[in-house]
């Protein structure tokens, strides 16, 4: 019977590890990153804009075109003119005026013209090259290329927003699943406790009230442990939402060792800040496009060359028009040379708005500077943080088997055993919070200097 109890045990032990689904934090960010629709828009973003590269590049090319046209024209009705003598005038002038004065004895014959349906058809070939435009082609597709490569940035950007999120999830859900170990720990150190005060108060060793103090204490503390079980599934719900799992999936983060080592960060972090965040890059290229703005808009001030060619042809229309075939060559210059200080006002306003980039740009930098200087503050403090929560840890290891000793040797009562293993427990907490909010601040820090690693 007990062999088939723990086959039993066994068995569902090994389903639920069946069930379980174990990530690391590398493989988190992977999984976030192949599910995350801002990724996915980046990267349709990035491909509109290769696709647009190569537009504005066409424009560089010759343009071909061709047209042709049919047309019919059903039952036109015939065309009759009567034969007569030529009218005769006294001058050109008066002939001009229609003032005819005879009849002359020259006889112009009638004709009659059969219509019925008359069809026929054209064709038009026609070749243009763009010479020189202002420079606007020229302008137009390099603000193309700087726009590409904004899209670049703008996927690390998202990027680095993405691992960002994916790692809070995921040490929080580290965090809460220490606390439920450290939880399951103070429940099983105050069940020990109200036990042996039950076994002395049934020996009339102790009161009433000193069991019922470590019996309200552990009914708090499995209260705790409820509530902090409850935040373990909420966690893991919250990581399976950034890594596009199901809601219900067991995950499992299994880089739960927490090792802390201080950060050496190198002196020139600031630099490397403002040379690296894709914010600033990007807009760096928005200064260079709004630079390229003021050129194009130049160029509709400036002479405009082109040539072309077009070949064309006719079909004959009936017995009236024979087919015709025609071949121009023709070249195109524009030169604008008044428009009542359009240009004028037309490129002081380009160049406003590209000063105002340019000083968008600074105040970015100063934002961006202040950002990572607090970082790195709270890099630093993390750390103190973790060193401090160690050294109070150490103590409250001590004073809780100091006042252990004392409470069963009859030198501390319940209350004092009781408030140092609160105590305990609360010191072991605040070092899992130390830690991770470490993991979390070296992170944030990564990633205002950005460099955050996938």
């Amino acid at each position: 019977m007990k062999k088939i109890s723990s086959l039993i045990f066994l068995s569902l032990i090994l389903i639920q590890a069946m069930g379980q689904e174990k990530l690391s934090l590398k493989e988190s960010r992977k999984l976030a990153l192949e599910y995350n629709q801002k990724i996915k828009i980046a990267d349709q973003l990035i491909s509109e804009n290769q696709s647009n590269v190569k537009f504005a590049f066409t424009h560089f090319l010759p343009n071909l075109s061709a047209a042709g046209s049919y047309n019919y024209y059903h039952d036109i009705d015939d065309i009759s003119l009567p034969g007569g003598f030529l009218k005769t005038a006294s001058s050109l002038a008066e002939a001009q005026q229609g003032n005819f004065t005879g009849t002359s004895d020259v006889y112009m014959p009638g004709f009659n013209l059969e219509m019925g349906n008359i069809d026929y058809h054209s064709a038009n070939l026609q070749l243009s090259q763009p010479i020189y435009m202002g420079g606007k082609v020229r302008s137009a597709y390099s603000m193309s290329k700087l726009g590409s490569e904004i899209s670049i940035y703008n996927k690390k950007l998202q990027t680095s927003d993405v691992i960002l999120e994916t790692d809070q999830a995921y040490w929080n859900l580290v965090s809460v699943k220490e606390k439920v170990s450290l939880a399951k720990k103070y429940v099983i150190m105050l069940s020990i406790l109200v036990q042996d005060l039950k076994n002395a108060y049934d020996l009339e060793i102790t009161t009433k009230n000193e069991l019922l103090k470590a019996q309200v204490q552990l009914n708090q503390a499995r209260l705790d442990l409820f509530r902090t079980e409850n935040g373990y599934v909420l966690s893991q719900m919250s990581l399976c939402q950034v890594i596009g799992k199901d809601l219900k999936s067991d995950v499992i983060a299994t880089d739960t060792n927490i090792q802390v080592n201080k950060n050496v960060v190198r002196a020139d972090y600031m630099q490397k800040a403002l040379q690296n965040r894709p914010e600033l890059l990007m807009q760096s290229k928005q200064v260079e496009i709004s630079r390229e703005q003021v050129k194009y808009a130049q160029a509709d001030y400036l002479p405009q060359v082109g040539v072309g060619a077009s070949y064309s042809h006719m079909s004959k229309i009936n017995k009236m028009i024979g087919s015709s075939n025609m071949l121009i060559v023709q070249a195109n210059v524009a030169i604008p040379i008044f428009h009542w200080q359009e240009r004028k006002h037309k490129m002081a306003t380009a160049r406003f708005k590209s000063k105002q980039i340019e000083l968008e740009m600074d105040r970015t930098e100063d934002l961006i500077s202040l950002e990572v200087q607090q970082n790195y503050f709270r890099l630093q403090e993390a750390f103190q943080q973790i060193e401090l929560a160690k050294i109070s840890m150490d103590q409250a290891n001590e004073n809780v088997e100091l006042t252990k000793n004392s409470f069963y040797e009859g030198l501390a009562n319940t209350r004092e055993l009781l408030d140092a293993q609160a105590f305990w427990q609360k010191a072991h907490c605040e070092l899992i919070d130390s830690k991770i909010n470490y993991k979390l601040s070296e992170i944030e820090f990564k990633k205002s200097i950005g460099d955050i690693e996938i």
